[in-house]
């Protein structure tokens, strides 16, 4: 029977997270970003072309990819900023991640955490992690708005639909509500939205049936930052044709 993860952090968060950086080390299974070996390459690559000066994630959970993004943050100076809606959650990441010297974590909706975050992030260089959708909340829309006029600014938003490969997953809550293309058409550009460029099987890691991996798509928000996504060869861009 799979061991509740809420359950098995909430009783030693730190002894958890440092077991997984461990496990980590030794056997190559990841512990942030899904687990997602590909996904974790993609970042790499635009992290070492990018000069961030912020690394936001809406959506902490359990703050394993919060440390990571720590982790990542401290050679260049960095800060994290994160955020979880879920008390018992946030109560967890604040004792795995929230711990870190170069971590701030925000108790709240996801909205009201980027709202509060503009004044510094318009004029700075950001990598943006939309993870704050679930148990029937979608705020993709008004998270997108906010980040709009952050022109440096490259956004990764976790389970959304890759058309090309159903293996896949990703979220749709009802008939209007979807993490896909369509929902954000009228928001981005369709060819500006870089989706993976391999198949789902790939991500050997997490292959484990219908659900697994998760799809997601990554936005630059500026012609140069696009550049720098058209020569990462794990990613294409995507079409609503």
């Amino acid at each position: 029977m799979p061991i509740d993860p809420v359950w098995a952090t909430e009783l030693c968060p730190s002894l958890v997270l440092m077991g997984r950086r461990a496990t980590a080390r030794l056997t190559g299974r990841l512990y942030y970003f899904n687990g997602q070996k590909n996904r974790v390459r993609v970042f790499q690559a635009i992290n070492s072309r990018v000069p961030f000066d912020n690394y936001v994630e809406t959506g902490a959970y359990l703050g394993m990819t919060t440390d990571f993004l720590a982790r990542t943050a401290r050679p260049r100076g960095a800060r994290v900023y994160s955020c979880e809606l879920d008390a018992r959650c946030f109560a967890i990441a604040r004792r795995t991640a929230g711990r870190l010297g170069n971590v701030q974590l925000h108790h709240g909706d996801s909205v009201g955490f980027l709202a509060g975050l503009l004044p510094q992030l318009s004029t700075a260089v950001n990598f943006v992690y939309l993870d704050a959708h679930g148990s029937g909340r979608l705020p993709l829309r008004e998270e997108l708005a906010l980040l709009r006029d952050c022109s440096n600014t490259i956004v990764m938003i976790d389970d959304f639909q890759v058309p090309s490969d159903p293996r896949f997953g990703w979220d749709r809550y009802d008939e209007r509500r979807a993490i896909c293309l369509d929902y954000i058409a009228d928001m981005v550009d369709a060819g500006d939205v870089h989706l993976p460029s391999y198949p789902a099987t790939d991500e050997e890691a997490t292959w484990r049936g219908e659900a697994s991996p998760r799809g997601y798509c990554v936005i630059a928000q500026s012609p140069a930052l696009r550049r720098v996504l058209d020569a990462i060869p794990l990613l294409r861009r995507g079409s609503l044709d």
